[in-house]
């Protein structure tokens, strides 16, 4: 009966993991202004200073570049927001897991 609970904390804990190192390498590497953060399980990029919709292919584009980069081998998926400051517009999408 404790081994589904022991299952689930080890699979909460190593999302954690993966997300707080993808907020890392983002910060490292993304290259529009932004603070990076990981809530919820989410990672949450709250962009400023760019025209949202004509940016956001470029964003996504870039945020799976670098997970791709850095995490070739995932074994989890990845929920991403994107959102301007201010609050005005958001995307959330979600990376999945490596297919081995």
């Amino acid at each position: 009966m404790g081994k589904p609970y022991l299952i689930t904390y080890q699979n909460q804990n190593s999302m954690k993991k993966l997300r707080s190192k993808v907020v890392k390498a983002l910060k490292r590497e993304f290259t529009f202004e932004c603070t990076i953060s990981a809530r919820m399980n989410q990672v949450i990029l709250n962009v400023k200073n760019i025209d949202f919709e004509q940016h956001l292919g470029q964003l996504i584009q870039q945020t799976q570049q670098i997970i791709d980069k850095y995490f070739p081998q995932r074994e989890e998926h990845l929920c991403l927001v994107i959102r301007q400051i201010d609050g005005t517009n958001q995307n959330t999408f979600k990376i999945w897991k490596s297919v081995y």
